[in-house]
């Protein structure tokens, strides 16, 4: 299996890839304030269950703290992610925080 990081000025998306085909992705968009929102997650259905949501959650927390960016999660699968592991907190957007407290 492969990732693959794509970006535009706008937005960025990394992708799961096995055998040159697609089987998971996650997708943000840069917000207003510098960091990004985290807007959509899919892993195709033959794939479920193997935790390869996960394997591009961590790679979308690496790229943040590489880039010093925080997350806005919109999408449920990786607002469950946050809310599951609350060691994560310092990876979230301020904003979110401010909202959902």
């Amino acid at each position: 299996m492969e990732i693959k990081h794509s970006q535009t000025v706008n937005d960025g998306q990394f992708s799961l890839y096995e055998n040159d085909h697609l089987i998971g992705y996650i997708k943000y968009e840069w917000a207003k304030n510098g960091n990004i929102k985290a807007t959509g997650t899919f892993v195709d259905e033959s794939k479920r269950g193997q935790n390869l949501g996960e394997v591009l959650f961590d790679e979308l927390l690496e790229f943040t703290e590489q880039n010093d960016v925080k997350i806005y999660p919109v999408c449920p699968y990786i607002v469950k992610q946050f809310n599951e592991k609350p060691e994560l907190r310092p990876f979230l957007d301020e904003e979110y925080l401010d909202e959902n407290e």
